[in-house]
């Protein structure tokens, strides 16, 4: 292989791992507003089942 083939090889896979690397964080990015979501769920939830329990007490 010569130097050109070299450098065509390094660049594409430089390509490759810049995609990788945007498409990783965009994974990150998701699963941290998902972890956001679940957290204000649960708290949701916590509050409608005190809510319950109120009214079960009366």
């Amino acid at each position: 292989m010569n130097n050109i083939d070299m450098n065509l090889v390094a660049q594409s896979l430089n390509q490759k791992l810049a995609v990788a690397n945007y498409t990783a964080a965009s994974w990150e990015e998701r699963a941290t507003q998902l972890e956001q979501e679940k957290s204000q769920l649960k708290s949701k939830l916590e509050e409608l089942k005190k809510q319950n329990d109120e009214k079960g007490d009366k």
